[in-house]
């Protein structure tokens, strides 16, 4: 008999990409047909002749989620039943459009559908999926399942229906595999493997989950909930461990209310609601909260596993600086983790309700790690990974395979990276599996914390979440060999050197648990991936995005309002709201029911009113702004203006404040008997900024009203939260108006330098279609508020020039904030450096322009201290509240330094001249 031959081969589905999880291709055989129809991690469905090797239709599943499952029927020409990762089901016809192809779409499972069979001829079909839940259906009446049926309370890995017989088996990962009749009776149990001496077979196959948590400071009952499903999730998933974001139980950012006994209190009460249910059953569950021990207050990973307390960590290093204050409200765990023995662990009490649900009545709490069955876990928390001697170097050396991460980080413009060179760094040099887990969105402060759950092998990564979503929970899961951590261990010779003569000892707690999958277990190790970074233009875009989606719904607003003035940055705050829109309408469209409840509330819009809904839809809704011109405008604004609300698809108008203004400038005269006159006209500089700031105010006055109002001019229920717009570099030098349009609720762009701001408006006027921006980033920055040029046309650019105004450039200003900020440079350092960076300016400019940044940085510092509350994302900011701590009364002279200065530029002129 002649050896097999390959008669031919073709790509059945060119775009297949990697997963965390990934279904690969799967395929589905159509005899009569002679038609292959291939899919998997991909957004189509193809059908092959395989007479004529071609591709005869492409139907696209309307679905993110990866094909896991096909079935078909020859009786039923043209239909195809495919299952997805996500647990849904869908019909299709393919003798439909493609994009009318999906007929149905079943929504009763929850996770990933194992498999489907449809009885050939009798319209019957039969669905798994990996929870462990069987379901009958009748394809003449899809809509719900006939019957269901819990065949396994462990993951499901595998489902398989004789042709002929009426029965079907279905296997679960502890090794059980059950036999049913065709009516769901059990007909035989089979244990798959009975093991050898009691002991079972087991492989080095684990699967692991972290989350990205969209947690709130104090919401105890909706923070226990976002937990609790992540761990639903991660056990549907299959997974065995599950690490939650820092503090998680309450939320990052409760800040002086981590010194109120309540919030102790109330975390315990969370903590005992998760081990009264039985989520904690079967896996292994690291979650943040702060802990009360000896009087002391500690921030805290407790590890759980079926329904009982483990083991308590505090942390060992705070974060105390840039936005954090953990040292305010927190203590370092003292012991442990160095050299010696040192206090080791010591023992919690239990609260009375704890040991009376336990039955324990102490558990240890200190620097230690967890032993399982087949494997060892240990902890650190956010700042630790960022510390130069980090604890995982000790718990990797000391045979820690398994070391979670619960962080609170928050986004900072291009701080990714570093993140993940850390992260990844972790287990480069000593191998081993790291998860981080991260909150996600807006907590109750000007921070957003940025997600990016990520799940690491041996320096790979092999699974990561979104770094920005409107999703309260996002669960990550892998699964990884932990035999490639010792091999890799193993081989470098100096690591092993280390470990054999480490000298910290790190107390173990023993676990009758195993981590591990059986060795008959269906999976494989989750490939590695390449780290997706967003650009900075996405970053400025999506963060603050989310971030005001979190805000609107969390404050009950029903919407914003923005005074648009066609500039760049009212634009781009606008233009951050329309990101937003879009956003929130995908994560709609695709199911997302939180966020649909949100729209609903916003909207006031009934289920049907909402199928429809577009991203412009939203915005008319959620996004007014107002056009506030006055004599002094250009009409080239006001065109700007309108031109990107009607993009925008929001409720725009239009009004001019002339009247209002000078309403204001004649009660002044009648009250002094003097008017004043700008400088063009014959007044001085006081007069001529008084006359700009009259009508900069009077804009915020109109923004209040006008936000307080339209709601019910629209015949509309709530409030609308007041948009402000000054970015980074001019509240550096504080080129604004106390009380202008740089006030309001929230700014999303305070942090945001001129530069970076450019930059989005180019890029979301491609990405959105918002072409009205590309011509508000190619105009002049301009104020608007002296007199125009009279010999100016009517479709000019105003004459009043930002930059000329404030005697600097915006690309000078991000300059001097780096170095101030950043660089930690004072007035005569900072010259030192731009002396020598600068060289194309003679010392003596060099000196002139530092000498007038910290003039006007010094005079303007006091607005800093009313300031709106803006989203950080840039190193530099000069925000008041917590980041950037200064004085607001100076010496604007700055005699000393400013003297420094002069001295030092004087000898390298000299310098220059020999």
């Amino acid at each position: 008999m002649d050896a097999p031959k390959l008669l031919s081969a073709f790509v059945a589905v060119p775009d297949l990409v990697p997963g965390t999880r990934g279904s690969g291709m799967v395929m589905n055989w159509q005899q009569q047909a002679g038609v292959m129809y291939a899919g998997g991690n991909s957004s189509m469905l193809r059908g092959w002749n395989l007479c004529r090797e071609k591709c005869t239709t492409a139907l696209p599943t309307q679905t993110d989620s990866c094909v896991t499952s096909m079935a078909s029927d020859d009786s039923i020409p043209g239909m195809l039943v495919a299952g997805f990762g996500d647990g849904t089901l869908r019909i299709f016809d393919s003798r439909s459009r493609p994009d009318y192809a999906v007929k149905t779409i079943m929504k009763e499972h929850t996770s990933w559908v194992v498999q489907t069979h449809i009885y050939a001829g009798r319209n019957e079909l039969l669905s798994g999926s990996v929870t462990g839940e069987l379901k009958f259906w009748d394809l003449r009446y899809p809509k719900t399942s006939v019957k269901s049926l819990e065949a396994h309370r462990s993951p499901m890995t595998a489902l398989a229906v004789h042709d002929y017989a009426p029965i079907f088996a279905s296997g679960s990962h502890n090794q059980f595999i059950k036999v049913f009749r065709s009516d769901g009776e059990q007909l035989a149990l089979i244990r798959y493997h009975e093991g050898f001496l009691a002991l079972s077979i087991m492989s080095a196959l684990v699967t692991v989950a972290t989350c990205n948590l969209n947690q709130w400071a104090l919401d105890f009952d909706g923070n226990l909930e976002r937990i609790l499903e992540s761990i639903r999730q991660a056990k549907a998933l299959g997974a065995r461990y599950r690490v939650g974001p820092e503090l998680e139980v309450c939320g990052y950012g409760c800040e002086d209310h981590f010194l109120e006994q309540d919030t102790f209190f109330h975390c315990w009460e969370s903590l005992e609601m998760i081990l009264r249910s039985d989520v904690t059953n079967d896996i292994l569950c690291d979650i943040g909260m702060p802990v009360m021990h000896n009087g002391v207050r500690y921030n805290c990973r407790v590890f759980c596993l079926n329904q009982r307390i483990l083991f308590i960590r505090p942390k060992l290093f705070l974060a105390d600086d840039g936005n954090y204050r953990e040292t305010r409200w927190f203590t370092t765990w003292k012991s442990g983790m160095g050299k010696g023995n040192a206090r080791g662990l010591d023992k919690f009490v239990l609260p009375a309700s704890l040991q009376k649900l336990t039955g324990c009545v102490h558990v240890p709490i200190g620097s230690g790690a967890l032993s399982t069955l087949d494997t060892s876990c240990g902890a650190e928390s956010c700042e630790e990974l960022f510390t130069p001697d980090s604890p995982h170097v000790n718990l990797s050396l000391a045979g820690v395979e398994i070391i979670g991460n619960g962080s609170g980080s928050h986004h900072q413009l291009r701080k990714l990276d570093q993140r993940m060179d850390l992260i990844r760094g972790a287990t480069t040099k000593s191998g081993g599996v790291y998860l981080y887990s991260n909150q996600q969105g807006c907590d109750g402060g000007r921070m957003y914390y940025d997600g990016c759950a990520v799940i690491v092998v041996n320096g790979q990564v092999v699974a990561q979440g979104s770094q920005f979503s409107v999703k309260d929970v996002e669960v990550v899961t892998a699964t990884v060999d932990l035999d490639d951590v010792r091999s890799y261990r193993g081989s470098v010779s100096s690591r092993c050197e280390q470990a054999s003569s480490l000298d910290t000892v790190i107390p173990k707690i023993d676990v009758e648990f195993s981590l591990c999958h059986d060795e008959a277990s269906f999976l494989q190790p989750t490939p590695a991936i390449d780290v997706h970074y967003h650009v900075p233009e996405e970053e400025i875009a999506l963060g603050p995005a989310c971030w005001m989606w979190d805000y609107l719904r969390r404050s009950g607003g029903s919407g914003f309002f923005l005074p648009l003035s066609g500039g760049a940055d009212s634009s781009s705050v606008a233009c951050i709201v329309g990101v937003m829109c879009h956003l929130v309408v995908e994560a709609a469209n695709n199911g997302d029911e939180q966020v649909i409840k949100d729209v609903q509330r916003i909207m006031g819009t009934s289920e049907q009113e909402y199928q429809t809904l577009t991203p412009a839809d939203l915005a008319s809704h959620v996004l007014h702004t107002t056009y506030m011109g006055t004599k002094n405008s250009s009409a080239a604004t006001k065109k700007r203006a309108s031109s990107l609300a009607s993009q925008l698809g929001c409720y725009h108008l239009e009004m001019g404040m002339d009247m209002m203004v000078d309403a204001v400038v004649k009660t002044f005269s009648l009250l002094t008997g003097k008017t004043p006159q700008f400088l063009s006209r014959g007044g001085n500089i006081q007069q001529d900024l008084a006359l700009q700031n009259i009508q900069a105010r009077l804009r915020m006055v109109m923004a209040y009203l006008l936000a307080q109002l339209l709601p019910w001019v629209r015949s509309k229920n709530g409030f609308l939260l007041v948009l402000s717009s000054g970015n980074v570099d001019e509240a550096l030098r504080g080129y604004m108006t106390k009380y202008d349009c740089s006030s309001g609720d929230l700014n999303p762009i305070g942090a945001v330098s001129k530069g970076d701001l450019k930059k989005l408006l180019r890029w979301a006027a491609v990405k959105y279609n918002y072409p009205a921006l590309q011509t508000v980033e190619e105009a002049p920055p301009t104020a608007e508020l002296r007199p125009t040029d009279e010999n100016a046309g009517e479709e000019a650019d105003h004459s009043q020039l930002d930059e000329e105004d404030m005697g600097m450039t915006y690309g000078e200003l991000s300059y001097f904030g780096r170095l101030r900020k950043i660089d930690r440079c004072g007035p005569y350092w900072m010259f030192r450096k731009l002396a020598h960076l600068w060289s194309h300016l003679t010392p003596t400019d060099v000196a002139t322009k530092v000498k007038r940044f910290f003039f006007y940085y010094s005079i303007n510092r006091h607005k800093m201290t009313t300031l709106t509350p803006s989203y950080h994302a840039e190193n530099y900011s000069p925000d008041d509240n917590r980041f950037d701590l200064r004085p607001f009364l100076y010496n604007s002279l700055w005699t000393r330094q400013f003297r420094s200065i002069d001295t030092l530029a004087t000898k390298l002129e000299e310098k220059k001249q020999e």
